[in-house]
């Protein structure tokens, strides 16, 4: 990473993927729409349309776009509308979530070096600090995020400055950490620094701006925070 940078005196989180694994909601996705490719289908199609409404003013719940994000998967994969309980199955599956492997060694380290740390999700706050509570990694948080009680979603720049406003520190002293490279683009353009995780299946745009830092897992991090800022 580039020397000249200054040490974050927040880091910003973003939750699913990053700190928490997806692989479950993943397969029963993938066996909700009978496709290897289920997930992905289904999953681009909620960011497209979380980024549409950014862009347009237009605003529904996550929750709203994401269970007809799912209806529109069963027509682009050439099936009949799927059945009423479907994405109450994939809701449910959220309060389950296993955390990542490493988070909880690299959050500790993290947390112990005075950092504060914060997270941000587009998902509704209840779920997010629900399963946060039950797996233990609420004690490293000062704060749970949503970009919904601004009716917006990241990666739009307002829900970012909005977030800095809200833990009282300025953009530019905030870290983004994410596995999502739209994420990264997000915090990049509203002055923030930002780290990557690296996550199977998740690829960054290589036209978009490039994170401060990469690593492959949250201890990776922390190492590399001590390295600069020890």
């Amino acid at each position: 990473m580039d020397k000249n940078f200054k040490k974050p005196v927040l880091l910003l989180f973003d939750v699913y993927e990053t700190l928490l694994s997806m692989d479950l909601v993943e397969r029963r996705v993938n066996h909700l729409l009978d496709s290897k490719r289920g997930y992905i289908i289904w999953f681009n199609l909620l960011m497209q349309h979380c980024f549409i409404e950014s862009l347009t003013g237009v605003y529904h719940s996550f929750n709203e776009m994401a269970k007809v994000s799912l209806e529109l998967s069963h027509q682009l994969l050439g099936q009949n509308r799927g059945r009423d309980d479907e994405f109450q199955q994939i809701i449910e599956l959220m309060k389950h979530l296993p955390v990542q492997e490493n988070v909880q060694e690299g959050l500790s380290m993290i947390y112990d070096r005075g950092y504060r740390v914060a997270a941000l999700t587009n998902s509704p706050a209840a779920i997010v600090k629900n399963r946060m509570e039950l797996t233990g990694l609420i004690s490293y948080f000062e704060n749970v995020l949503s970009a919904e009680q601004i009716m917006k979603c990241k990666p739009a720049p307002d829900v970012y400055q909005w977030a800095a406003g809200m833990l009282g520190v300025d953009s530019s002293d905030v870290m983004v950490v994410s596995s999502h490279g739209w994420d990264i683009t997000g915090a990049k353009s509203s002055g923030m620094m930002t780290a990557k995780i690296g996550r199977s299946g998740l690829v960054r745009y290589p036209l978009s701006a490039v994170p401060d830092i990469e690593c492959s897992d949250m201890v990776a991090l922390a190492q590399v925070l001590d390295q600069n800022w020890s």
